[in-house]
């Protein structure tokens, strides 16, 4: 498949998780109060599995400072936690919009060190039967890179 066409096929996947995603995310306003519990949580999002409730608890939250400590958590959880990528690829077959949440996350907002490691482990040292969803990590940790 050419670098256009997966691009492509790329695209489509992240709009149609987005779509899913957004009726989630935007059905409920973003109260005070959770505000400030999903603020509290992105302190502790070490784990692929947080990251998910945080997503189902919170996702409607996340704009902001939040947006940018889910960001920074995804980060840190591919850069220096990339073993755990088979727990991420379980936890996405349960909840797909999970998948369009770390790929949005994946962004200009991070360092571009992190961004090229999450390219550079993506491409080099991805886990068995990962292959698409390293391809889109990739992609997307490039498209987030200056250029």
């Amino acid at each position: 498949m050419g670098n256009r066409t997966f691009a492509a096929t790329l695209f489509r996947v992240t709009v149609i998780a987005m779509l899913v995603w957004m009726p989630v995310a935007y059905g409920k306003v973003c109260t005070p109060r959770d505000a400030n519990a999903a603020d509290a949580m992105v302190d502790h999002l070490d784990s692929w599995a947080k990251m998910n409730l945080a997503l189902t608890k919170y996702g409607h939250c996340d704009d902001g400072a939040i947006a940018e400590g889910n960001s920074e958590a995804i980060a840190r959880l591919l850069v220096d936690h990339w073993t755990a990528l088979p727990q991420l690829n379980a936890l996405i077959k349960r909840n797909l919009p999970l998948k369009a949440f770390v790929l949005h996350h994946i962004n200009s907002t991070l360092d571009s060190d992190d961004l090229a490691k999450i390219s550079r482990l993506s491409t080099a040292s991805c886990p068995a039967r990962m292959a698409a969803l390293c391809k889109e990590i990739a992609s997307t940790a490039s498209a987030a890179r200056p250029h």
